[in-house]
């Protein structure tokens, strides 16, 4: 070991030896301060005691002054948030308004015109004559055409049609699309069909006899929903 490394050795002892020694001076001039004589103390501990009194201070006013601030700051940001979504929300619902009630008319329309082709009670029978007229251009030969019991609905009432009726394929399918064109709505339910020799031609495409349920639809209006 040289020289210059005991003579390093010799001084950095005294250095930590001095800031212990302050440091314990520091804290023995806090058991040793005269209360009675605030301008005697140490400005070492008067300038630790205005740090923890603007500490304090600043801390009770952020807590009592800034914060309440913060929160009504940040209360605010929220509402005026909510108030921007309900905002667009409004001002997309009035640009659109205009295109709604276009819809809201074409679909009143729609309805109304649905409505026309329910058959009312009164035009019942003409209904069914029609059906007749159909099926006998069409070539089918009806046995027996008959009103059953209405069915009643929420909004409307059912009217079934029970039908038997003689013709071969072609006749039938002429008969389907003969109902489909029809102004009133009128649907084909429970098919029966039941094949035959055809005693009335000479031919070997057989004789149908068809057992069909024709319903159609009545809309119970205001008077008759009331009643």
């Amino acid at each position: 070991m040289s020289l210059n490394d005991l003579d390093d050795m010799v001084e950095e002892k005294p250095v930590a030896k001095k800031k212990k020694i302050n440091v314990e001076k520091f804290f023995q001039q806090w058991n040793t301060l005269d209360t009675n004589n605030y301008g005697g103390w140490p400005f070492s501990v008067k300038l630790t005691i205005w740090i923890f009194v603007l500490a304090g201070i600043m801390f009770l006013g952020y807590m009592l002054l800034l914060k309440p601030k913060m929160n009504d700051i940040s209360n605010a940001n929220a509402q005026e948030q909510n108030l921007l979504n309900e905002f667009r929300a409004k001002d997309s619902k009035l640009r659109n308004l205009q295109a709604y009630q276009r819809q809201l008319q074409e679909m009143e329309a729609n309805f109304n015109q649905q409505l026309e082709q329910l058959p009312k009670e009164t035009e019942i029978p003409g209904l069914v004559e029609d059906i007749n007229v159909t099926g006998v251009n069409s070539g089918l030969k009806f046995k027996n055409i008959r009103l059953e019991a209405e069915v009643k609905q929420e909004f409307f009432i059912e009217q079934p049609i029970s039908m038997e009726a003689v013709g071969d394929y072609h006749s039938f399918g002429a008969f389907m699309s003969g109902i489909a064109a029809l102004p009133r709505i009128v649907t084909l339910h429970d098919f029966t069909l039941t094949a035959g020799k055809n005693t009335e031609k000479k031919t070997d495409i057989p004789q149908i006899t068809y057992n069909v349920k024709a319903k159609t639809y009545r809309y119970i209006g205001n008077t008759e929903g009331a009643k």
